[in-house]
């Protein structure tokens, strides 16, 4: 984490009461926790696993059958590796392979789409809504040592 990543991190801590007690207090084990807590702030997947594409699908496979072979065959060879979402070009591919099968659209969109935590929330770029989800600026886990850092951020 970059110095003024920590430093924005530090002041959504003190902003808030109880986050502001565990940095006050030097309790890094619940700070690391309040970060880590979801929000219902939509962000971006870094990436799309083939598993998460496949359980998406198979969600909406009743409306596969209506594809052209062509864009079938393409979302199926498209969804084989892991897929990097944040890409508005992949996220337009996956929409015009699925077509106007709307319910397989959604579910595969909805794929590319999770909740991020306080400190990702932070760090996000964007509006954050379903509709229009941010982009990460950072991904992960904060640690008991990143609170530390955060803790004695400028």
């Amino acid at each position: 984490m970059t110095p003024a990543q920590l430093s924005t991190l530090k002041s959504v801590a003190l902003a808030d009461p109880v986050a502001a007690s565990y940095l006050n207090a030097g309790n890094d084990t619940g700070l690391s926790e309040w970060f880590n807590a979801a929000t219902t702030h939509i962000v971006w997947r870094s990436v799309l696993t083939p598993e998460q594409a496949r359980a998406a699908i198979i969600k909406g496979a009743t409306q596969l059958d209506a594809l052209t072979v062509g864009k079938r065959d393409s979302l199926f060879y498209l969804v084989s590796g892991n897929l990097n979402v944040t890409n508005a070009a992949v996220r337009a591919s996956l929409d015009d392979l699925c077509g106007s099968q709307n319910t397989l659209k959604g579910f595969v969109q909805a794929a590319c789409k999770r909740s991020a935590s306080r400190a990702e929330k932070a760090l996000a770029t964007g509006t954050g809504t379903d509709a229009v989800p941010a982009t990460l600026g950072y991904e992960g886990v904060i640690s008991g040592n990143d609170a530390s850092l955060i803790r004695e951020a400028a």
